[in-house]
C-alpha cells in the first residue's frame, strides 16, 4: 500500500482548515444574529411594559 505524497497531505490539512474556519465564521455570524434579535425583543418587552403601565389607571 503507498503512501499519499506530501502534497496530498498538505491539500487534505489546507481543505480541513478551510472548512474549520468557515464553520467557525457562520458559527459567529449566527450568534451575532441571535444577540441582535435578542436585544430588539428586550426592548419591544420593555416599550411595552411601559405603554402598558402608562394606560393603567392609577388607584
Amino acid at each position: 500500500m503507498r503512501t499519499p505524497g506530501p502534497l496530498v497531505l498538505d491539500a487534505v490539512v489546507w481543505l480541513l482548515f478551510v472548512v474549520l474556519f468557515v464553520g467557525a465564521a457562520l458559527l459567529v455570524k449566527a450568534a451575532a444574529v441571535l444577540l441582535v434579535v435578542l436585544v430588539v425583543l428586550a426592548v419591544l418587552l420593555g416599550l411595552t411594559l411601559r405603554i402598558l403601565r402608562k394606560r393603567r389607571p392609577r388607584g
